[in-house]
């Protein structure tokens, strides 16, 4: 009778047991599904792949990922080149290096009529000068310079905007042993233009015999070309030799920070950035800042001017900022010293406050489902491992604390929990019990007070599939659960999708998981055959809007 009984009913599987035959095996050893090609290829455009996790090393992940990025590109290259297209539109991934590195590999290997539609792309991802060089060293690591190569290249330098390829000329002069004058002389591009030509000379470098002299570079022009002056202002910037002379040059002519010589880049050249110079480079450069004194009490009306830049919220969309870009800035600022070198400074609270706020801004307007949330946070071992988005001290642990505080801030009612470990002890792959513990923690509460609550919780043991079993004993209504992970799962004695389905049926109620992942994995708890189930990138630009429309049943 035993048998027959287990046999109508068998007794659940583990998460160390393959559930159905789709499943897989993750680097953790538990079952997990696996995401489908356009998801896995979209979790590496946004997120990269250039650091490793708990369980898989930096350079194992990295193989990993680019032999399946070369593989899918060979199969699907036109949609490839659509979510790469969309990735950018979106300003969704918070670095340029994955999609560059896909576009390069749908210009190399795909198809002649998606490489064609690859090339013309090109200006549209490669928007920077910085960019466009981190592309040709791609290019050039999967082989020679053939003729769409050139062509390609080429038709950006002809077609760039006058104004955009003269900063080009003195702003992204060289990146990744790529100069400017080397794509040019790759390249060959042709213009008829003779402002044109004349940046084309000076970003070639020629010896001062074969150009024209400063001021004089197209005489025969009527009046000076916009274009060549920012040119003049540089070779101006280039001689002098002291931060008062180069400030000046700088408001007269609009010259970033990029077109001064280092030798003369002092406190005058830093506050005449601040006029001339972006936002992007503003959160880059907030403790050179400090560290030279414009951003202390001296100084109220800079520190002013900051927090203003920094609080715009349209100015946050113009420039392009992705959230991430302010994260890492608040991190490094807060912590009163530089990654790299000796650099140190006395932070501004303002500016820290300013950053917070920017941090939520740059999501832009995110619209609640007005739904009842769980919000599910790993805090295991495995998410202090690595970094998200190659951010030096962002581990999954804090993106995921931010990421959760980005939900919790748009949605009211939500209950936040963290997976810990039941009865004390460490957790991951060779021990510790899976638990859950309520999280108190309000959406206005500083990041870093966040991440130290969270730190200083038992870790356990991951089992995705305790959020649902514990609102379903303890009969707590919830539309959308969503789980923040790496999605290197191993614990529990049942799966997640089927934890979803047994609350589904106790509450009476359709409720939906989202899976967040903060790791460029193959892997989701979540059950792609299920629609009540959605599996999103983490530190997606678009994801809590995508989670709060799925929420709503929109998605």
């Amino acid at each position: 009778m035993k048998n027959y009984l287990h046999a109508l009913k068998p007794p659940p599987r583990t998460q160390r047991q393959r559930l159905t035959p789709d499943q897989a095996r993750n680097n953790a050893g538990g079952f997990t599904f696996k995401v489908s090609d356009e998801g896995r290829f979209l979790r590496f455009l946004i997120l990269g792949a250039t650091e490793g996790t708990y369980y898989a090393t930096e350079a194992a992940h990295t193989v990993q990922a680019t032999d399946f990025v070369r593989g899918y590109v060979a199969r699907n290259g036109p949609a490839a080149l659509r979510l790469i297209l969309e990735v950018t539109r979106g300003h969704r991934a918070p670095r340029p290096d994955a999609t560059l590195m896909a576009l390069a590999l749908v210009a190399r290997t795909a198809d002649l009529e998606t490489r064609r539609s690859a090339w013309a792309a090109l200006p549209e991802v490669a928007r920077t000068g910085t960019m466009l060089l981190h592309f040709l060293a791609y290019q050039d690591a999967l082989g020679g310079w053939g003729r769409l190569t050139r062509r390609g290249v080429a038709r950006v330098y002809e077609d760039l905007p006058l104004g955009t390829l003269a900063l080009w000329a003195v702003k992204y002069r060289s990146r990744d042993g790529w100069a400017q004058a080397d794509a040019l002389r790759l390249a060959h591009p042709r213009s008829t233009e003779p402002v044109r030509h004349a940046v084309f000379r000076h970003m070639l470098g020629q010896p001062s015999s074969e150009r024209p002299p400063v001021g004089q570079l197209l005489p025969e022009l009527e009046s000076p070309a916009p274009a060549l002056r920012l040119i003049e202002g540089h070779q101006r910037a280039m001689s002098v030799t002291t931060d008062v002379d180069a400030a000046a040059l700088m408001r007269e002519y609009g010259l970033p920070i990029e077109a001064v010589s280092t030798g003369v880049r002092g406190a005058d050249v830093y506050r005449a950035a601040l006029e001339t110079n972006g936002l992007t480079w503003l959160l880059r450069n907030l403790g050179n800042l400090s560290r030279l004194g414009l951003l202390a009490a001296q100084h109220p009306e800079i520190v002013s001017a900051v927090v203003t830049r920094l609080s715009n919220a349209s100015a946050l969309r113009r420039g392009r900022v992705h959230p991430l870009d302010v994260l890492k800035a608040q991190l490094v600022y807060a912590q009163g010293r530089g990654v790299r070198g000796s650099h140190v400074w006395t932070p501004a609270p303002a500016v820290i406050d300013a950053l917070e706020q920017a941090f939520y801004l740059a999501f832009g307007l995110v619209k609640p489902s007005g739904g009842r949330f769980l919000l599910a946070l790993d805090v295991s071992g495995s998410m202090d491992i690595g970094t998200v988005g190659g951010v030096p001290g962002l581990s999954p642990r804090l993106a995921t604390a931010a990421m959760g505080l980005v939900t919790a801030r748009s949605e009211v009612h939500t209950t936040p929990v963290a997976f810990t470990s039941g009865v004390g002890g460490m957790g991951g792959q060779w021990g510790g019990t899976s638990g859950l513990t309520p999280l108190n923690i309000s959406p206005r509460q500083r990041l870093d007070d966040v991440v130290k609550a969270m730190r200083a919780l038992p870790m356990g043991g991951t089992d995705c599939a305790l959020p649902m079993l514990w609102a379903a004993k303890e009969k707590i209504p919830v539309d959308t659960f969503v789980v923040y992970t790496d999605n290197e799962t191993w614990a529990g004695k049942v799966h997640p999708s089927v934890a979803l389905a047994e609350y589904r049926q106790r509450m009476g109620t359709p409720a939906r998981l989202v899976v967040v992942g903060m790791t460029a994995t193959a892997f989701s708890v979540a059950d792609p055959a299920d629609s009540g189930m959605l599996d999103v990138v983490g530190f997606d630009a678009a994801a809590p809007n995508l989670i709060g429309a799925f929420a709503r049943g929109e998605v």
